[in-house]
């Protein structure tokens, strides 16, 4: 996948979650999940995308601070759309779908080196 295509991915998938996210009514669909589950899934799927995009298996800590800084102003931003509250139980579901996120990518990146190694 070419640079600019990894990275175009990245932003339109993070435009997409900012609509949801801001949106004061979500498509119905997403109601038959849970919220939290949701949360979880879409921060896994971000973090992901956006190490896709960026330096792949480099500068983790620092994806997870930034798509938490994101995650946390759009709850305080969700606390003045009507139908939205703030929720540190999403803020909390978030972390979790990140933290998911970096440990399959560390697992990957463990498989992909010791596959290199033997190739070798």
């Amino acid at each position: 996948m070419t640079g600019y295509l990894r990275t175009t991915q990245f932003w339109l998938f993070l435009l997409a979650a900012t609509y949801l996210s801001l949106t004061s009514r979500p498509p119905g669909a997403l109601e038959v999940f849970s919220d939290k589950i949701l949360h979880a899934v879409g921060y896994f799927l971000l973090f992901i995308s956006c190490n896709l995009a960026y330096s792949p298996y480099r500068k983790l800590s620092g994806k997870i601070l930034l798509l938490l800084c994101y995650s946390i102003i759009i709850e305080i931003i969700q606390h003045f759309i009507p139908n939205r509250q703030f929720s540190g139980l999403d803020i909390l579901a978030n972390l979790t779908g990140l933290t998911w996120g970096l440990l399959v990518t560390v697992y990957l990146k463990t498989k992909v080196a010791k596959i290199a190694r033997k190739d070798l």
